[in-house]
């Protein structure tokens, strides 16, 4: 039982290390597992023993981390488009949480039926967009190009559920509203080539191959 402990703790160990850089991991994550797992045999006491090692792991791991993060963006000068990039999204959210949907409810009864369609699906769309946009580049799982695309992948889905399920009526299917698939698609769209956008402008024209 104990041994079977000590090796779960060993592998969940390996796991929480993603919250170090990507370089970090690959020189230094084979051997700190390695001693988390030395340090797990050499505490006797079961599960006691192993609840006081996971605190000083835990909170080494929080501090040691965060370090390593914040000299990694330092280091590439990522630290202030970071911030850049989080101060603009935060204005992004908040203008649109508090200026644009409390526009769009006081006057949906006077725009057509497709321009409430449009809006309510960029207003919902932007906001999952851009927060699975945020969370991919804010951990560097995805950059760049890789991260819109992603971002409109993930996106696409959770819009497809979602609207499957509205049209959905005690789980019998209901008449599709073409205008309502319309928007979203637009939407999608709208965003994606906005992303893209600020992606590609950010990194700067490409440099141009030299010639053989």
């Amino acid at each position: 039982m104990a041994g079977d402990m000590r090796t779960c703790s060993t592998r969940l160990y390996a796991l929480l290390l993603a919250a170090y850089p990507s370089e970090f991991r690959r020189e230094y994550g084979r051997e700190m597992t390695l001693v988390f797992a030395a340090r797990c045999r050499e505490r006797a006491g079961g599960a006691a023993a192993l609840a006081g090692l996971w605190r000083e792991a835990l909170a080494d791991l929080l501090r040691a981390a965060a370090r390593e993060r914040l000299e990694g963006l330092m280091k590439d000068g990522r630290l202030m488009m970071t911030l850049r990039t989080v101060a603009l999204a935060a204005l992004a959210y908040a203008f649109t949480l508090f200026v644009v949907a409390p526009l769009f409810v006081g006057n949906i009864g006077r725009l057509p039926a497709f321009a409430c369609y449009l809006l309510d699906a960029l207003i919902f769309t932007g906001l999952v967009f851009n927060f699975f946009f945020l969370a991919l580049t804010l951990t560097r799982r995805r950059e760049g190009v890789r991260a819109v695309r992603a971002s409109l992948w993930i996106t696409t889905v959770v819009v497809a559920v979602l609207t499957a399920a509205m049209m959905l009526d005690t789980w019998q299917p209901a008449e599709i509203n073409l205008w309502v698939v319309a928007a979203q698609v637009l939407s999608l769209l709208v965003w994606h080539t906005a992303h893209l956008w600020w992606v590609l402008r950010r990194e700067g024209p490409a440099a141009p191959t030299p010639a053989p």
